[in-house]
């Protein structure tokens, strides 16, 4: 019942907290038969809420730290919103194998019923743009439910997740389902060499889920890579007319980046520290100056966003925001408090955000209601406010991106008219940075 309610009241939710979130081939996830969905780790539980999202309805399952079921209502809860627990060696040592016992069978009940099951299949939530080396246990799991007598049409599904700011509020999320994987093809050899099997099934989902994500080779580069999404994204997108609204098109930046990166590391390790340092400096200095390279880039090609039309609507949409930034600050702001105090480790700052948000949403929203029906004795009253607080919040969010914008426009040309040697150097270092990057054999 708590799943389905959660199903319910955080579907709404989900277009506002993200900008976009979009996967490919989702219908691979809605098959008759049982299914374990092995997919990468970078958002902790955000990776299971917004595939959850995403696939609607068949209702998932998915495994979390064994750890974390603490007796009592805590575990109620845990089972409740559809969580089965699995003990990692790491967390509880050599007890690990006797309480995934337990864990097994209720995986093995659940896939008997044709039930859809998560397996982060890296072990662990990790935000680097790589796919850590696979586990063995998807291939245990599957093998061992056909062993125990389970159905043979059970399939290992990859799905690749790739975030665009996994940390941040308003970042893209993009789901991409691959090929499933037939575990009766593994069964025969399995019942003969039951460890040569687990580790060629086991390959198998890497090879498959590796397409899937991005595989940057050189951690020296886990910064340069995140910088130049800010830089040169948008124009990788306009010069190969790919759409930019569809995030299947972002990940063919994404692949672009990377490989370039490898080839770059690969060939020219010496070019490759002087680049991310001219990268830095640029990505820094923008920030300093409160710039985006969107403008700069602009600039580039003799456009400007200070036009009639933007200005009227920066002056018609101020209400607007105003009004929805006012009606949704306080879980906004709580949320991010509480995320800020409480997560150490940054792979769990996404999903404490969106869940700390939500609840006081949640919890504030019949308050805001029962003081509307005070006040004004009306059910249109109550709806009209509902529909401000929901469609000028989510307007809000649009106009927030639009003045940032225009605003950084008006600095660009202060800067412009000021000081001409610094906005040329800008220029010349963006054009610097793109020539060598898009130059890179």
């Amino acid at each position: 019942m708590l799943w389905y309610f959660l199903q319910f009241s955080l579907t709404p939710l989900f277009p506002s907290f993200f900008k976009r979130l979009q996967s490919k081939n989702i219908e691979r996830a809605r098959v008759k038969q049982p299914l374990l969905i092995a997919m990468n780790h970078p958002n902790s539980f955000m990776d299971a809420m917004a595939f959850t999202y995403l696939l609607q309805f068949p209702r998932t399952y998915f495994m979390a730290r064994g750890d974390a079921f603490k007796k009592g209502i805590v575990s109620k809860l845990l089972y409740s919103i559809g969580l089965l627990p699995i003990f990692r060696f790491k967390d509880v040592g050599y007890e690990s194998a006797k309480k995934n016992v337990e864990s097994f069978k209720m995986v093995y009940k659940k896939l008997a019923e044709g039930r859809k099951l998560i397996v982060f299949a890296e072990g662990y939530s990790v935000q680097e743009r790589r796919l850590i080396p696979i586990k063995k246990g998807t291939a245990k799991m599957a093998l061992g439910f056909i062993e125990q007598g389970g159905r043979d049409d059970i399939q290992i599904l990859p799905v690749g997740v790739t975030y665009s700011t996994p940390a941040k509020f308003r970042g893209d999320g993009y789901f991409q389902l691959g090929e499933p994987i037939n575990v009766k093809d593994y069964y025969e050899e399995y019942k003969l060499q039951p460890p040569q099997a687990i580790i060629k099934l086991t390959k198998e989902i890497e090879d498959r889920l590796k397409p899937l994500t991005l595989n940057l080779n050189d951690k020296e580069n886990d910064v340069v890579i995140e910088q130049l999404q800010f830089i040169l994204k948008a124009q990788y997108l306009e010069e190969h007319r790919l759409n930019y609204h569809k995030l299947e098109d972002h990940q063919k930046y994404w692949q672009f980046i990377v490989s370039k990166l490898n080839d770059l590391t690969a060939k020219h390790p010496k070019e490759t520290a002087s680049f991310r340092e001219e990268v830095n400096i640029y990505y820094n200095q923008l920030r300093q100056l409160k710039l985006r390279d969107h403008l700069i880039y602009a600039a580039s090609k003799n456009k400007s966003y200070i036009t009639f039309v933007n200005l009227f609507l920066l002056v018609v949409g101020f209400p607007v925001y105003a009004i929805g930034k006012a009606l949704n600050f306080i879980p906004y702001y709580f949320a991010k408090r509480i995320a800020d105090k409480t997560c150490k480790n940054i792979e769990f700052y996404t999903a404490v955000n969106f869940g700390a948000g939500s609840l006081i949403l949640i919890v504030l929203l019949p308050i805001e209601v029962l003081i509307v029906w005070l006040i004004f004795k009306t059910t249109n009253a109550i709806l009209i406010y509902i529909f401000i607080k929901s469609a000028f919040g989510f307007m809000g969010l649009q106009y927030t991106t639009f003045k940032k914008k225009i605003v950084g426009a008006f600095r660009l040309k202060k800067i412009k008219n000021k000081n001409t040697a610094l906005y040329n150097n800008l220029l010349k270092q963006r054009e610097l940075i793109i020539n060598f990057i898009m130059n890179i054999s």
